[in-house]
């Protein structure tokens, strides 16, 4: 058919022949030279075919298949490039089974009927003049539309060519059967040899849905591996010294594939020819209002986001979003292979069964992928979701659901209001204070929920206020969060006040007026943090460096086998600028003279302003004059067992001085101030916040 041709060319154009490379197939058997199999492209510089391609048809192994040498070669537009066998499901033997076939069977197609999954990707070692690379489908393996649906593809050398240039092949063929990973295919027409590895076209779809595996003797059928057996792709099956796809590998070769075509379809980068998106836009299969742009975008959109936990996360979204069970036999491994579980389901729905899978993941990730990045990639696929969601009627777009985060923290933060512009006779002019509260999210956003006052006041007024006014907050977020992990509670102050006690600040233990009052540090994490570095009085350069400072040791500090306090090299002198400056990444300061005036004030201060994100001050510390004591003593052992552990010490830093504040059990954490600064999480910005002169009161003297 005439709509079925640019999709054969599209095939074809990423269908490659594997065999030896020039010069490395000498003193080997006539039947190892030259082509050895097909593959195709299925994302940049990666080739997928089957792992008995890299077996002869003795049983043994292909000259240098696995051997860690680049010499598999590609034949890709009449050249012959390098590539390394990285992945092998199962490696490449020296014998592959023979006995046991069934005698209308050829006896190396039922040896290797018996490999499983049979499949191995080969990574291209030079670039290519031209990407290329099919589209995979993301279905579980299904039934061609008709006798003529699928169609396979197989490179091959003629008899009186050894190397160089390889011609293609074109075969239609019928499906058959499918069992598990397996599809059995009808044909017409025998095929060659060397087509083994090549791809199976579902030309109904325009997607590739298998590997050619074997072809019965009869010739009037053949076997290929579904595309789905890929899932079981792991990092066991990578060969040592190749190019590797990291921890997880198959979540990153989908990621590679769908960025490929979405980055294709994008006219920025479209070179006039038709893409794979182009074709299936043309072709006469069923058109369902879930369309094939839309599908582009969102596996685009998939491959940014966390992968999930299980593949029964994914089933159980896929189930939810289609409101029925789903009876696949090959586990869904990633959020792509469920949107694939969804094909032809959902009729004149589709476009609403879609969108609920996809606003299911984006609230599976906000509530259980931490990170800022995680909960952004998040919030991006849910505004999608809403945007698109516009087109459903009014019943579907109402089932679409909330995106409902659960806030990772509260803050409550005091700053410097101007002064009164006038005062009462006698009055004395004290620094002025506004308050403010805010829910914060994972994905960097801060929601305002209780709006500073409009004039300043003295600190310990503010404090009253804001205190009244948190137990409400905290209450609220705290319904959206397990009993036992209640919201951490962050309170952000200029550095003047940074003696206070804020984990000992006592606020009503509901939103009750009559409710009981007790300390904020027993029920929650309670940190400090410095809102001098959100660098309003800062000019650009100054507040780019601090910022620089700052991010490097959060760095370090989170990639430290352990953390280490850092103390004065002089004691009791507290810690001097060139202790500070020489300390390794992981130093958490540690002081326990008093940080309201003095020299430990300036300590403090000059830690901060050297990008400091993390210290630990005693509320009461001692005079220099005084020297340490048995306090003193008890506090630096009781920081040193906290900041004694390896991997996640600081993100668990919080919760680990809440809990052994709630337990009651250590004196030395009483007055304990935690500072927490984490840039992972900056202040919200002053800018534009409803904060006033105070104006002429009638109940007030005018000057």
């Amino acid at each position: 058919m005439p709509e079925r041709e640019p999709l054969w060319h599209l095939a074809e154009d990423a269908t490659v022949g594997i065999g030896s490379t020039p010069g490395t197939d000498e003193g080997a058997a006539p039947a190892s030279r030259g082509l050895w199999g097909s593959g195709f492209f299925v994302a940049p510089g990666w080739v997928l075919t089957c792992a008995h391609v890299l077996v002869d048809g003795s049983g043994r192994r292909r000259p240098g298949a696995g051997d860690g040498q680049a010499d598999v070669g590609l034949y890709v537009d009449g050249r012959v490039l390098p590539g390394r066998l990285a992945y092998c499901m199962p490696m490449p033997r020296r014998s592959v089974p023979r006995s046991g076939g069934a005698g209308d069977r050829e006896t190396f197609a039922s040896a290797v009927e018996g490999i499983v999954p049979d499949l191995a990707l080969i990574a291209l070692l030079e670039p290519v003049e031209r990407e290329r690379c099919v589209w995979l489908t993301d279905r579980p393996p299904g039934e061609f539309a008709r006798d003529d649906g699928g169609g396979i593809i197989g490179r091959f050398a003629p008899a009186a060519r050894d190397g160089g240039p390889c011609d293609a092949e074109r075969l239609t063929c019928g499906h058959g059967s499918t069992k598990s990973t397996r599809i059995k295919f009808g044909l017409s027409v025998d095929m060659r040899p060397g087509t083994s590895g090549g791809p199976l076209v579902d030309l109904e779809r325009g997607e590739v849905v298998g590997v050619v595996k074997a072809r019965f003797r009869e010739g009037g059928s053949g076997l290929a591996v579904a595309v789905s057996a890929l899932r079981g792709l792991t990092p066991e099956a990578h060969l040592e010294g190749a190019p590797d796809l990291g921890d997880e590998p198959y979540h990153e070769l989908m990621r590679q594939h769908d960025a490929w075509h979405w980055r294709r379809q994008h006219p920025e980068h479209s070179d006039g020819e038709p893409t794979w998106i182009d074709v299936q836009r043309e072709l006469p299969r069923r058109r369902g209002t879930w369309d094939v742009l839309d599908r582009l975008d969102a596996l685009h959109r998939l491959a940014g986001v966390p992968g999930p936990a299980a593949p029964a996360v994914v089933r159980q979204l896929a189930r939810d979003a289609l409101g029925r069970s789903l009876g696949h036999t090959v586990a869904p491994v990633s959020w792509r292979d469920g949107h694939g579980m969804l094909h032809g389901f959902g009729g004149r729905d589709d476009l609403a069964v879609h969108l609920r899978y996809l606003s299911l993941v984006a609230g599976w990730i906000t509530a259980h992928a931490g990170g800022p990045e995680a909960a952004g990639a998040a919030r991006e696929l849910y505004e999608a979701v809403m945007q698109r969601g516009q087109a459903l009627g009014a019943k579907e777009r109402a089932g679409l659901g909330s995106l409902r985060p659960r806030p990772r923290a509260v803050l409550l933060e005091f700053d410097h209001a101007p002064p009164p512009a006038y005062l009462d006779e006698g009055e004395v002019e004290t620094r002025q204070y506004t308050w403010s509260l805010f829910k914060g999210y994972d994905d960097g956003r801060w929601e305002l929920a209780v709006p500073p006052p409009v004039e300043g006041r003295p600190f310990e007024r503010a404090r009253g206020e804001a205190l009244d006014a948190l137990a409400e907050v905290l209450a609220a977020a705290d319904a959206a969060r397990p009993v036992e992990d209640p919201v951490p509670l962050e309170v952000a102050l200029p550095g003047v006040e940074f003696a206070a006690t804020v984990a000992d600040w006592e606020i009503r233990e509901d939103p009750r007026p009559s409710s009981p009052r007790s300390p904020m540090g027993i029920d929650r994490p309670v940190v400090l943090r410095d809102i001098e570095r959100r660098g309003q009085a800062l000019d650009r350069d100054s507040a780019a460096a601090l910022t620089e400072r700052w991010q490097e040791r959060w760095r370090g500090l989170v990639g430290a086998p352990r953390l280490l306090p850092l103390r004065s090299a002089a004691a009791p002198a507290p810690l001097r600028r060139p202790d500070l400056l020489r300390a390794p990444h992981g130093s958490v300061p540690v002081l326990c003279q008093q940080v309201a005036e003095g020299p430990g004030h300036d300590a403090v201060q000059r830690a901060v302003g050297l990008g400091y994100p993390v210290a630990l001050w005693r509320a009461d510390g001692h005079r220099i004059a005084d020297g340490c004591g048995t306090r003193c003593t008890a506090f630096h052992d009781g920081v040193e067992g906290l900041l004694d552990r390896g991997g996640d010490a600081v993100r668990t830093l919080p919760g680990r001085l809440w809990r052994l504040r709630s337990e009651q059990t250590d004196a030395w954490v009483r007055g304990v101030v935690l500072f927490y600064d984490s840039p992972d999480h900056p202040l919200p910005q002053a800018a534009g916040r409803p904060l006033e002169p105070p104006g002429a009161r009638p109940d007030r003297k005018q000057p």
